[in-house]
């Protein structure tokens, strides 16, 4: 897994395109790196339910007057002329379309006459956490979606939209923006439990084996996290603005779901904060384990270079090689039979004393002290 980890590789993100300097509002930039425009429409009433792909905008006036609601979800941004066509039938304001082009808005809510306009960040699943933006039109009876067309986290709610029994096609369209707006959120839950993991799995390794690939891997979660708090932090803002300011789009009853809503994002907020914190501690006891392992080779060194001291002198001392016909106090071992044994024993003698002396004090062996 750290492996893995290690080669993980940054998704190219689209570049920001804005209007050139002097442009006039609402004026739309094509990006030809985004994908090319779908659009996927599901109408439904409480008895049935249609879902298409359609190539022409102008269908769209049909399809909001034959049913009760429609979710307009367009995939794919590099069609200006489609989405502007889109923008008119629905009645989307230039601006708001400016900003749905450029990519890179960070959450917010707006309110337009008779429509209310939610941008926010979704999470793309992938080795490297990254976002893309979807904005979000709730009408009078349609919900317009316009994002990338990446990753579909949104599917959980089209299935949902399929069962005739359950809340989305029993309410207005009001819940079903809250329901892909808590698909968003909730799409945030998988990627911390995975970074959560990433740092379990990294503090064993830092533990046991400390090396500058760990500290490499840990930046790079410290990365995600700063990214992930720069998602998040503005959609908890985007949510409570909904329920803060009363508008006659969203319904009492919508508006309790979306306070759990905004419950969730806090709950995302509080983890990432967590994770912040367990990845600078992890780096601070990757720091504490490195520099214990340096005093350990130290301490080592420092023995052996202590044991070593008084066997240099010893050395250094009867290699002197005086002459003992001039003087008998002149090196007399030079004369004796057993002398070098003499001189290699208390060398042995010196050197296993000192041992002992450092094992007492604890400085050597079991129990040793640090």
């Amino acid at each position: 897994m750290a492996s893995k980890t290690h080669r993980r590789k940054k998704k190219k993100s689209r570049a920001f395109k804005k209007p050139h300097i002097g442009a006039s509002p609402g004026h739309l930039v094509e990006d030809p790196e985004a994908p090319p425009a779908k659009i996927r429409v599901i109408a439904y009433n409480q008895e049935r339910v249609e879902d298409r792909y359609i190539s022409d905008p102008d269908e769209i006036p049909a399809i909001l007057q034959a049913w009760d609601v429609a979710w307009i979800d367009v995939q794919g941004m590099r069609d200006v002329k489609t989405i502007q066509r889109v923008g008119d039938h629905l009645g989307i304001h230039k601006l708001a379309l400016e900003d749905v082009v450029s990519g890179h808005q960070r959450a917010k809510t707006e309110e337009y006459p008779g429509m209310v306009y939610v941008a926010a960040r979704m999470a793309v699943p992938g080795e490297v956490f990254d976002t893309e933006q979807i904005n979000i039109f709730l009408g009078k009876n349609f919900l317009a979606t316009f994002r990338d067309g990446g990753d579909d986290l949104l599917q959980p709610v089209r299935e949902r939209i399929g069962n005739p029994s359950g809340r989305i096609r029993r309410n207005p369209v009001d819940y079903l923006a809250y329901a892909v707006i808590d698909a968003v959120v909730d799409a945030y839950f998988p990627v911390l439990e995975e970074i959560g993991e990433r740092l379990d799995a990294m503090e064993d390794e830092i533990l046991e084996r400390p090396d500058s690939a760990v500290i490499s891997r840990l930046h790079s979660i410290k990365r995600d996290l700063l990214n992930f708090r720069r998602a998040v932090w503005p959609m908890r803002e985007a949510i409570n603005q909904l329920i803060r300011d009363p508008s006659s789009m969203i319904s009492d009853y919508t508006d309790i779901y979306l306070r759990d809503c905004y419950d969730h994002t806090s709950q995302v907020i509080d983890l990432i904060e967590s994770y912040r914190e367990v990845g600078s501690d992890l780096m601070s006891v990757y720091l504490s384990s490195i520099s214990n392992k340096m005093n350990e080779v130290m301490k080592v060194l420092t023995v052996i270079a202590t044991i070593f001291m008084p066997l240099s002198f010893l050395a250094g001392l009867y290699g002197m090689n005086f002459n003992t016909q001039i003087s008998p106090w002149n090196m007399p071992e030079l004369n004796w039979r057993l002398g070098y044994p003499f001189a290699l024993g208390l060398i042995v003698i010196v050197t296993v004393g000192l041992l002992l002396y450092f094992r007492r004090k604890g400085w050597v062996g079991p129990g040793r002290k640090y």
